[in-house]
């Protein structure tokens, strides 16, 4: 298996080499969008039921559909970062803005007739799990440099081998473009002996893509009071990497090194399965109980990557500049994340609006990589145990809470919702924020609604492996809007 770096952002924000621990929360740490409705009341929907977004979430939801409905969710997101490099170095800002549909979706309604199964409904169409789309950028001086584990890679190998043995993602490169080279037969680099020096160094890092679900799903009502439903998901991946990681040395330090430029582009595209359970059950008219059951999601991943290196230095002949280019990488390889569990309350305030809450267990740790499904070398084999090994250590279960109302004012609704989204480490505690607000209208045959949610968190990212850290701050403003059709 090839190895480059990669970055995984959630509110989480870190850099390793190779398929690594923190990839799996890309498709495990979910924040769905959905609906309007669904985003504006804090997707707390799994004991209320007749939205669209609860195929995703508790498909008993959908036994609560009256009639045939049409929707779709036009939505723009805005996202803003803070990062700052370790030491005296400034905080600089990126924003990342990107236009997608959130939702889009068909019910069909029946009804058996005298039979005690009030509606048996069918739903088709897609919601959106997870949205990739931000960018960070830092700038600063730090200790270090990306060629010291080159530099390192590169003396090992080619003690027993030749140049023709060395990685072509890292030391290969660096080697064709002379920033690692033989001095009077001795291996050696413009860093030798001053390996820690304090030079200035900046990475710019853009992510973009979605993991969206297409589902299909069928519930019934039996009798008013037990809903229950399923849903077979189909989640789509497609995620992008772009980043682009300088180092330069104004002030002289490091005897002929002038400045360096190391880009990687990564594209991985999937596609999933997995399947959902649910059940709501009506106390009374005004208190509903919801649970819902979702399995691992199997999904089948991807990844082409490649990487260019440029090294500027002086020595006596003047000021040069050498280029370098990794071949096309790609790897294929599989990916199973955890069972899902939740449990949900609502209660209906008659025509008033409506309370509700959604408790959801999920074990980050439960999440595993398969290597050698399509090539099952002795390389992947141990390289897999590793990573699922650092997985059951690194992550532990979580609790993702949801809570969310709604206000009837005629034909006009106002929403507001809190979610607390468990840290997915095992050892840090506490919840990554997001905070909701919502509005609409309803009328017989059209409604029109608009959500509002507002995240953040805290995480690091680096540039190489061992490399300096800078902190990052980022929030996220998704506005999503909800135009539906009743038939």
């Amino acid at each position: 298996m090839k190895r480059h770096l990669l970055l995984s952002f959630l509110f989480l924000s870190v850099a390793a080499f190779g398929q690594n621990p923190e990839d799996v929360l890309r498709y495990s740490y979910l924040n769905p969008s959905g609906t309007a409705r669904f985003l504006g009341a804090g997707g707390s929907f799994g004991a209320l039921g007749a939205d669209f977004s609860t195929l995703s979430q508790n498909p008993a939801g959908l036994a609560l559909f009256r009639t045939d409905e049409l929707m779709f969710s036009p939505s723009i997101r805005f996202t803003n970062t803070d990062a700052t490099l370790a030491g005296s170095n400034p905080t600089l800002n990126e924003t990342k803005s990107n236009f997608h549909f959130g939702n889009l979706g068909i019910v069909f309604n029946t009804n058996p007739g005298k039979s005690r199964w009030k509606t048996f409904n069918v739903g088709l169409g897609y919601n959106q799990l997870n949205n990739f789309n931000r960018g960070v950028y830092y700038s600063g001086t730090a200790s270090g440099t990306v060629l010291n584990d080159w530099f390192a890679e590169a003396q090992s190998t080619l003690a027993t081998g030749t140049e023709d043995d060395l990685d072509p993602f890292h030391s290969r490169m660096a080697y064709d473009a002379n920033a690692i080279y033989y001095q009077d037969g001795a291996l050696s680099y413009d860093f030798l002996g001053n390996e820690n020096v304090n030079i200035e160094r900046s990475q710019l890092a853009v992510l973009s893509g979605a993991m969206n679900e297409m589902v299909l799903s069928f519930a019934g009502n039996y009798d008013e009071k037990l809903m229950v439903g399923t849903t077979i998901g189909v989640p789509f991946v497609k995620y992008r990497q772009n980043t682009s990681y300088d180092e330069t040395d104004p002030d002289n330090l490091v005897n002929y090194f002038d400045e360096l430029n190391y880009n990687e582009y990564l594209q991985t595209d999937g596609i999933g399965v997995n399947l959902k359970l649910g059940v709501i059950y009506k106390v009374s008219q005004a208190f509903r109980l919801g649970a819902s059951f979702h399995t691992p999601t199997w999904l089948s991943l991807t990844d082409k990557f490649d990487n260019s290196f440029s090294y500027t230095y002086t020595d006596n002949n003047g000021r040069s500049t050498t280029d370098a280019s990794s071949p096309q990488g790609t790897f294929d390889y599989k990916l199973a994340t955890p069972w899902r569990a939740a449990v949900s309350a609502a209660m209906l305030i008659k025509k008033y609006g409506f309370l509700s809450a959604d408790v959801e267990w999920v074990d980050y740790s439960a999440n595993s990589f398969n290597l050698t499904s399509d090539i099952a070398s002795n390389d992947n084999q141990n390289f897999e145990r590793q990573l699922n090994t650092a997985i059951q250590k690194d992550y532990g279960s979580a609790v993702n809470i949801r809570v969310g109302g709604e206000a009837v004012l005629d034909n006009f609704r106002l929403r507001a919702g809190v979610n607390l989204l468990g840290k997915p480490d095992a050892d840090e505690s506490g919840f990554n924020m997001g905070y909701s607000l919502g509005a609409g209208v309803r009328g017989e045959s059209f409604y029109l609604d608009l959500g509002y949610r507002l995240s953040s968190g805290e995480g690091v990212i680096a540039a190489y492996r061992d490399g300096p850290e800078a902190k990052t701050k980022s929030i996220a403003h998704n506005l999503l809007m909800t135009v539906g059709f009743k038939f």
